[in-house]
């Protein structure tokens, strides 16, 4: 069995989280919240804080302790485990289909590139990781209140604890190394702790500001002072000093977790401000989301495997339209993890709503595919030789065969399951389903023909199809149609039938396969593979409908598309304004531009504010020779954009001010010829008189 591992390279920092920019925004960051807080300090009358020429960020190479292990056994997925021997009974097991048993004995694994890491906003703090504070931030006289000190800290942050084995260290997070401070800090900040315990905050805070002004870059000072000012409900003080203690503290995240966790309250407390209209609610919320976004984003800078802190910032960039940096974060993510699944489907959806850099998602799906099929192999024929092993044991057992080593067939945890291995041993052609490996599904390679068709790489679709779907139903070896997946215009890989016969295709990739080779120019299969389309409810089915609809008329059979489009609106679930617009459309190409117009209005008289609409509209009216409708709908335009105050990109300029040009143009035509006619009708009355 293959496994795979992730090395970070160079080129797995181009992308925004881990670009030189990034630390160089970073000093700029940590130069502005010293400033905020020596402010804020100042203003309380404790004097001249920081020295700015001695505060420093930590090297970014202090995050080389951050040691995570990303390379895990390639193993199977949803397989649960069962124990069991070598096969006792061959005539008992079932050769033909395979086994409806775990693959695996031993402990459940799963094909896993990363380590789940637990996202708590409000903070982490193990028992086995180093507390806010250090023994070496203590003097020798208070030493023996460092335990009391680590608990109180703890729970005065809202950290939870968390005990796991001994010695045994989250992964993603490294562990801290001892901040080495002069001894005259070390002093102040016992006498500062020792002042903490006893509830003396003010005077600690004092204390702490003395060791600030020693040493600015004293994380362990900062972290305190943030804690007091958030005990005594200064949370604005508690953020400005936290964010200094977060970005001096590069090597762990529980500080950005909590800074997180205290921005996203605020969010959460001006929501409904912002929803009455109030503005300064929405300067505090839209501030709050943006400070929330840069701490998660430092989050997953230290811990590159926190799956939640990447959700939580996806979902935060998509909810501001930020298409640009969640396109950078599923980036980064798939370097990090190249074969999630999850990842590989949210980042595809992305990308093509915008319709944005679609080869990119189309790789992930190739590479992940590749390797999910390379895994299905090699397990198989790891099974075959496992059953070939068994075998010679079992001879071995019954005395038959003295030459067996009985060592390299030995029943070791996580063996191959006996019935497993028999089966791949008698089926040669079969290798492990998806769905037994946990790799891709039939909806992967649905999402995949979708790309390939905005792509226009229709014979890869094919290939993508054919080979995803054997590989899906366990038949990974039947190289027989490896080399005709093109070559077999007719797919009798996949032939149709009522019960979808042993090679069945599910109705949407058998669609797919049906546009593939309309587009192709096979249009009798493409027929045989669409025709099982009509026999499917239309309300249940609408998008398939759609879709075949619009490749009939891509390929220029307007008609088909047009008798889908009207079976569609016959049924008053799926009879809308979607509809109603691609009728027109097709209606204006086969030349019957009276009933694109009425479809058309239809569309524009539901929504009233469609610019894009009208203008096509306007198009139609001149086709017809009706200038005087055609100049309203740029009128209406107009007036629409005035009216809600839309400002128009360049192009959508340039493309109304030349509709409004052809449009005054025909009205002046038509003007000009009004009276020339009228001209001559006056002539000839004079010419009669």
């Amino acid at each position: 069995m293959s496994t795979r591992g992730t090395e970070y390279t160079d080129e797995m920092y181009d992308d925004g989280l881990y670009s030189q920019n990034f630390g160089m925004d970073d000093d700029a960051a940590l130069m502005e919240a010293v400033r905020s807080a020596a402010s804020m300090l100042a203003a309380e009358g404790l004097g001249n804080m920081v020295d700015m020429d001695t505060i420093q960020r930590p090297s970014a190479a202090a995050q080389s302790n951050n040691e995570t292990d990303y390379e895990t056994d390639g193993g199977i997925t949803d397989g649960g485990i069962t124990d069991g021997g070598i096969i006792d009974d061959m005539a008992d097991i079932s050769l033909s289909q395979p086994p409806n048993r775990p693959l695996l004995r031993g402990r459940r694994k799963r094909v896993s590139y990363v380590e789940d890491t637990e996202f708590t906003p409000d903070g982490l703090v193990d028992d086995d990781e180093d507390s806010n504070f250090s023994a070496s931030d203590m003097s020798s006289d208070a030493d023996y209140h460092l335990e009391s000190i680590q608990q109180m800290v703890r729970e005065k942050s809202g950290f939870r604890n968390k005990r796991g084995k001994k010695g045994k260290q989250k992964k993603g997070r490294g562990k801290k190394k001892k901040d080495s401070y002069s001894k005259e800090v070390q002093q102040l900040l016992g006498v500062a702790n020792n002042l903490y315990i006893q509830q003396q905050l003010t005077e600690s805070f004092t204390v702490l500001c003395d060791a600030i002004r020693i040493d600015a870059n004293c994380s362990a000072a900062w972290r305190t002072m943030a804690l007091i000012r958030k005990d005594q409900g200064k949370t604005s003080d508690a953020i400005h000093l936290y964010t200094v203690a977060a970005h001096l503290t590069t090597d762990e995240s529980f500080l950005w977790e909590q800074l997180y966790g205290m921005h996203m309250t605020i969010v959460e407390e001006n929501a409904q401000s912002v929803q009455d209209g109030n503005t300064e609610a929405q300067a505090a919320y839209d501030e709050a989301v943006d400070q929330a976004l840069d701490c998660l984003k430092h989050i997953v800078t230290i811990s590159p495997t926190n799956k939640e802190a990447w959700t939580q910032r996806m979902q935060m960039l998509e909810a501001k339209e930020d298409y640009r940096s969640m396109a950078r974060g599923y980036r980064t993510m798939l370097r990090v993890d190249p074969y999630n699944m999850q990842t590989i489907r949210d980042a595809a959806t992305m990308f093509a709503k915008r319709r944005d850099d679609l080869e990119r998602p189309i790789e992930w799906f190739v590479a992940a595919i590749e390797f999910y099929n390379k895994q299905a192999m090699d397990l198989a024929e790891q099974a075959a030789g496992q059953a070939h092993r068994n075998a010679l044991a079992e001879l071995a057992n019954q005395g038959m065969d003295e030459n067996v080593d009985l060592g390299a067939v030995s029943d070791e945890e996580g063996q191959i399951d006996e019935e497993w291995a028999a089966y791949f041993a008698a089926n040669p052609d079969k290798t492990v389903p998806m769905d037994d490996l946990g790799g891709y599904s039939y909806s992967d390679l649905n999402m995949l023909a979708e790309l390939r068709l905005l792509r226009s790489e229709y014979e890869m679709g094919v290939v993508d199809i054919k080979r995803g779907a054997r590989f899906v139903q366990g038949r990974g070896r039947e190289y027989q149609w490896e080399d005709n997946e093109l070559v077999d215009t007719e797919d009798d890989e996949y032939p149709v039938s009522a019960d979808g016969g042993e090679n069945g295709l599910p109705i949407e990739l058998r669609i797919k396969l049906g546009q593939f080779r309309l587009l192709l120019g096979n249009e009798d299969v493409a027929k045989t593979h669409i025709d099982a389309l009509h026999t499917l409810d239309t309300a249940a089915y609408e998008d398939l409908y759609t879709d075949v609809a619009e490749t009939y008329a891509e390929v220029g059979h307007v008609e088909l598309a047009i008798d889908i489009y009207e079976q569609l609106i016959a049924h008053p679930e799926t009879n809308q304004p979607s509809v109603w617009e691609r009728l027109a459309k097709c209606y204006r190409d086969q030349g019957d531009l009276s009933k694109a117009c009425r479809f058309a209005l239809d569309v524009v008289q539901a929504d009233p504010s469609d610019i894009d609409m009208r203008l096509w509209l306007g198009e139609v009216y001149e086709d017809m020779g009706n200038v005087d409708l055609a100049y309203k709908m740029i009128s209406d335009v107009e007036e629409i954009q005035q009216a809600e105050g839309i400002r128009e990109t360049d192009r959508e300029s340039q493309i109304l001010d030349a509709r409004r040009a052809t449009a005054y143009a025909s009205r002046r035509r038509k003007n000009a010829d009004e009276e020339r006619h009228r001209y001559l009708a006056s002539m000839r009355s004079a010419e009669v008189v």
